[in-house]
């Protein structure tokens, strides 16, 4: 099977190259393509830079990003190629995945509380929106940390709400 393996600098993204591997060692055939997308500089990171320094950056975080996830599908000997592309995630992702013909999307994302899920726009949702191509997705940590920090940040603002409402009077 060919794979599109949305990837970026994440420990998150590192899920769906292990799942992979795990196929390949099941004997499954698996075929990888690897793509990073980079967002577009603002208006204004445009007007002063040059084109050829805006793609060196590009093309440099992107390598730095994919590194990883090169070095386990080397390591597990599954054939891959990797690609780098500049726009909107979800629709390049969504995109290169027709063009390409790939039979499955592969994105790895971290666990939110499911609350957290409704305020924070999802990625795979908005890859699901845009092909007919199938999407997995596959989690990585745990929700805890999240809902702690959470929890203490909110504490912390109410704290804070508190000392100026006292202040106030």
């Amino acid at each position: 099977m060919k794979y599109l393996v949305a990837v970026n600098s994440s420990e998150a993204a590192l899920a769906p190259i292990e799942h992979l591997v795990a196929a390949k060692r099941r004997g499954a055939q698996v075929e990888a393509l690897l793509l990073n997308v980079q967002r577009p500089f603002s208006r204004r990171v445009s007007e002063l830079s040059g084109e050829r320094d805006r793609e060196a950056l590009h093309a440099e975080r992107s390598r730095s990003a994919m590194a990883s996830a090169i070095d386990l599908l080397s390591r597990a000997g599954i054939p891959f190629r990797a690609m780098t592309d500049v726009g909107s995630p979800a629709e390049r992702i969504a995109a290169l995945a027709e063009s390409q013909r790939v039979d499955e999307i592969l994105v790895g994302v971290r666990r939110w509380p499911e609350w957290l899920g409704w305020l924070l726009p999802s990625m795979p949702r908005a890859i699901v929106a845009r092909t007919d191509v199938p999407v997995l997705v596959l989690g990585r940590g745990g929700a805890a940390a999240a809902q702690s920090y959470l929890l203490w940040a909110s504490l912390a603002g109410v704290a804070g709400l508190c000392a100026f409402l006292l202040a106030a009077d």
